[in-house]
């Protein structure tokens, strides 16, 4: 890894922080950043329980996400280079994380899976 990739992984994580703060806001487990060698979103689902399941994501609302989350906003602007996928992995109605998905290899070294954790109650 080169220094480079480095200050713009650890830059990735701060951010995440942030985004947990705003998309997880009702969770104690609000987003987390993985480094993967998984070749899409869908490849992730072992990061997640197995009754868990990958539905799409409409563009409108993960453009709400990005204006609630201006951090998420921010990351996808670091990674504007690598191809994104997103959606969302769903246990039931009221619990799911909001997933995004880079294929980053090129431009890191590695891959990036997104996850913030939305519970509503």
């Amino acid at each position: 890894m080169t220094p480079e990739q480095f200050d713009t992984i650890n830059r990735l994580f701060q951010l995440t922080f942030q985004v947990g703060d705003r998309l997880g806001s009702e969770s104690s487990d609000p987003a987390h950043l993985l480094l993967t060698s998984q070749p899409n979103l869908e490849g992730c689902q072992g990061y997640f329980p197995a009754d868990y399941t990958l539905e799409p994501l409409e563009a409108e609302r993960w453009q709400e996400h990005l204006a609630d989350a201006p951090a998420l906003a921010e990351m996808v602007c670091v990674l504007a280079s690598s191809p994104l996928t997103y959606g969302l992995y769903r246990q039931d109605e009221v619990s799911w994380w909001v997933c995004a998905f880079w294929a980053a290899q090129e431009q890191l070294g590695t891959n990036l899976l997104f996850r913030a954790h939305r519970v509503e109650t």
